[in-house]
């Protein structure tokens, strides 16, 4: 019982793991194979998947790395608000310049909800543990 209760438990943590990982990560433009591009999502793609105001780190195709919030994205161009000593900048950027964009950070809800995954995986199997520990106690032990 006690292998059961262990495997249970690891395989919900794995599978909460796994879950909250499939964030946005990276997109390059100058893929070294046709087939890995045709299962990669484009800029564009990326983009909108991440959340506006969301920490990004933008590479362009001249080298240079910019970092900022997300700011609004449209069909040719999206934009990162850049802090700059007391300003704030905006940068406007065509998809075509760009060569990656990556979420920054997962944030604290990333956390949040692993660490409410793996405390509910733990009562529930204290609950079970509790349960039939009684149910034995109760039914002088069959």
């Amino acid at each position: 019982m006690g292998r059961a209760l262990l495997s249970v438990l690891l395989a919900t943590i794995l599978w909460v793991h796994c879950g909250l990982s499939g964030e946005a990560q990276v997109a390059d433009t100058d893929s070294s194979s046709e087939a890995s591009a045709a299962q990669r999502p484009t800029l564009k793609e990326l983009a909108n998947r991440i959340q506006a105001g969301s920490q990004v780190e933008v590479r362009l195709l001249n080298q240079e790395r910019i970092r900022g919030r997300l700011g609004e994205v449209s069909a040719e161009t999206f934009s990162v608000q850049v802090a700059k000593g007391n300003q704030i900048d905006t940068r406007h950027l065509a998809f075509s310049d760009v060569k990656s964009v990556k979420q920054l950070g997962g944030g604290k809800g990333k956390y949040i909800l692993i660490g409410a995954g793996i405390a509910l995986v733990v009562i529930v199997v204290l609950a079970v543990v509790v349960t039939r520990s009684t149910f034995k106690g109760l039914s002088g032990g069959i």
